[in-house]
């Protein structure tokens, strides 16, 4: 069973950070990616116990980084939508939609 869903663009958000870590020092960006795996696992293991900030979507604060991991819980799997510098824009941290996986509704063909 799943323990947690990732949005397709999330690995994208996740290469960027790291990429600008990495211009900074050989050793940021590793540090970057273990505290994102961190802050994941505890998203993972407690996702209740992070706030709301917009709707159904919550917000953990990746430590020693001024990211947010921003991500629902549906059905008590959390689905984490994106990785946002905490100064960026917010009304964009919200853009996202999952998309349906394999075998959920909304992957039927429509017929026409």
């Amino acid at each position: 069973m799943a323990t947690e869903r990732y949005h397709p663009l999330f690995a994208v958000d996740l290469a960027d950070a790291c990429s600008y870590y990495d211009s900074i020092a050989n050793t940021l960006g590793n540090r970057f990616r273990v505290s994102v795996r961190s802050i994941i696992q505890t998203v993972i293991d407690r996702p209740e116990s992070f706030g709301r900030i917009g709707g159904e979507f919550r917000g953990a604060l990746v430590d020693r980084f001024p990211y947010v991991v921003v991500f629902t819980i549906d059905g008590g799997i959390p689905s984490i939508f994106g990785l946002r510098h905490a100064a960026s824009h917010h009304s964009s941290w919200f853009s996202r939609t999952m998309p349906a996986a394999s075998g959920e509704p909304g992957d039927e063909p429509k017929s026409r």
